[in-house]
């Protein structure tokens, strides 16, 4: 028997209660614990993605004019065969397209590729026609350059050649070289006065193309003068 019996009830008391605020906080940190947890569970939504627009071109007016306005009286049709290499290059492709969209480009002038031909084939076409011109465009590889034979050459000599219709007969040719970036010996240029040199295939295309009609222009001129 305690010889303090109050005092003991007293202990008793003060512990159930401290268990009691124990279980209670721990209680409350459980739940808060498991909102917390609940939040972080969701994912925000990912933020929307916007695709910029896709830039289109303009197109160049100048490169669409036609050139020489007024300079040839009437339309002249032009039949534009091609005699490749061996090898036929890329750059024979590149060549032809450049050559026959800058002859459409000028005034009165109607050029038509007809596809690959020898010059027989092209000479028998041009008798064959009663008006249009054959125009014969050969390509032959450059591996030859000041004394040097230039291996596996990429180098081209471009010539033209008008054949008139009915005869067949040449009316004019002209030379261009295409010296290729990065190829063989560079050429020496000895423009104006001898065969215009040019690095890229569409400007040796132009060139060409732009020799073509200054002699169609010469034509035109005689044909008013007479």
């Amino acid at each position: 028997m305690s010889l303090f019996p109050d005092k003991s009830r007293q202990r008793c008391k003060k512990l159930g209660l401290a268990l009691a605020v124990l279980f209670v906080g721990v209680v409350f940190r459980t739940g808060v614990a498991e909102a917390q947890s609940g939040r972080r569970a969701s994912t925000p939504s990912a933020p929307a993605t916007v695709t910029p627009p896709v830039p289109t071109e303009t197109p160049n007016p100048e490169a669409e004019k036609p050139l020489a306005p007024g300079q040839l009286p009437s339309k002249v049709r032009l039949l534009v065969a091609r005699q490749p290499t061996s090898r036929h290059l890329l750059s024979e492709d590149q060549i032809l397209a450049a050559f026959v969209k800058q002859l459409n480009r000028y005034e009165n002038v109607e050029a038509t590729s007809v596809g690959d031909a020898k010059e027989s084939g092209a000479v028998a076409r041009a008798k064959a026609e009663t008006e249009a011109l054959v125009v014969l465009l050969r390509f032959d590889v450059d591996s030859f350059q000041n004394g040097t034979i230039i291996t596996n050459s990429q180098d081209l000599q471009i010539e033209y050649s008008v054949l008139a219709p009915h005869t067949g007969k040449r009316q004019t040719k002209g030379k261009v070289y295409f010296q290729s970036i990065g190829g063989g010996r560079m050429r020496k240029s000895d423009w104006p006065n001898g065969t215009p040199i040019r690095i890229t295939a569409e400007a040796s295309g132009i060139e060409a193309a732009d020799g073509l009609y200054f002699w169609l222009r010469l034509e035109a001129a005689k044909k008013r003068s007479e």
